[in-house]
């Protein structure tokens, strides 16, 4: 049995969609059953990774598990190690996140780089999946694109070589039923590298329409980043370092390609499946 947790998310879900395919036996993490719409043979647990008696039950039988720690990571973790620790499930892949090998501190990083020391610790096997940007986080700008026909990019425009998220999925799945991959940290980005400015004119292309492109102020983006979040110091730490030209997915790694077999989908691929969306 495989646990999925964020099996809802744009990860998990995919997880959970590739490990169905292959015909395996999987339960669904979910902190809403009700609303939570899973393919059939799925076996759904209530609970969150932060409820150490949900996970231990959700853990039971389970041979290995996909972990996405959302939001505050931090007080996620404590709960989620405890169970796994408890459990005799031998394997543990964690989407974890690239900030942690970034060279400004700040809360993402922060988070990440505790949640991997903590599953170490307790994992009898461990997999860390360190991805950066998501072809997907472009659905930020739907909004936008919609009200005014112009992308206001908060994080700078700054070069990265964003991943799709079902690429990132696929990689979990190899390191969930295979072996070899126990005590690995993969670094995953995307085939291309790319600034933000590159991805809005990639999407114009494809939706076949014009969409502007301005870059916000980096007190714009602490503003607007302090209001999601009600931290402003944070606020200032995460954007100071997506800001920053030191981003440690800056580069293509070829890691993703290597564990795939092939190259990872392109950014092009990604907006020309979405075209309808920002249209």
């Amino acid at each position: 049995m495989i646990l999925v947790t964020g099996a809802t998310g744009k990860v998990g879900g995919r997880v959970l969609a590739r490990l169905v395919a292959r015909g395996l036996p999987v339960r669904a993490l979910t902190r809403d059953p009700a609303k939570a719409e899973f393919p059939a043979g799925v076996e759904v647990a209530t609970g969150s990774p932060a409820d150490t008696d949900a996970m231990t039950a959700a853990l039971d039988g389970v041979d290995a598990v996909f972990a996405v720690l959302v939001g505050d990571v931090a007080a996620q973790v404590g709960g989620f190690a405890a169970a796994v620790e408890a459990a005799d499930t031998r394997r543990v892949v964690l989407l974890s996140s690239s900030a942690v090998n970034h060279p400004v501190r700040h809360r993402i990083g922060d988070e990440h780089r505790a949640a991997e020391v903590a599953l170490a610790a307790v994992a009898q096997e461990w997999t860390f999946l360190r991805p950066g940007p998501f072809h997907s986080n472009a659905l930020w700008w739907v909004r936008s694109v919609r009200e005014s026909g112009t992308v206001r990019c908060l994080v700078g425009n700054r070069p990265g070589a964003p991943i799709d998220p079902d690429d990132v999925a696929a990689v979990a799945v190899r390191a969930l039923t295979e072996d070899g991959h126990a005590g690995m940290a993969y670094e995953l980005t995307g085939p291309q590298v790319l600034t933000s400015g590159d991805q809005v004119r990639i999407l114009a292309r494809t939706a076949g329409r014009a969409i502007g492109f301005e870059v916000a102020t980096e007190a714009q983006a602490v503003d607007t980043f302090a209001a999601i979040g009600g931290d402003r110091v944070v606020a200032e730490g995460n954007v100071a370092a997506l800001r920053s030209r030191s981003v440690p997915w800056g580069r293509v790694d070829t890691t993703a390609e290597r564990l795939l077999g092939r190259a990872p989908r392109r950014f092009h691929d990604w907006a020309d499946e979405h075209r309808a969306v920002f249209a």
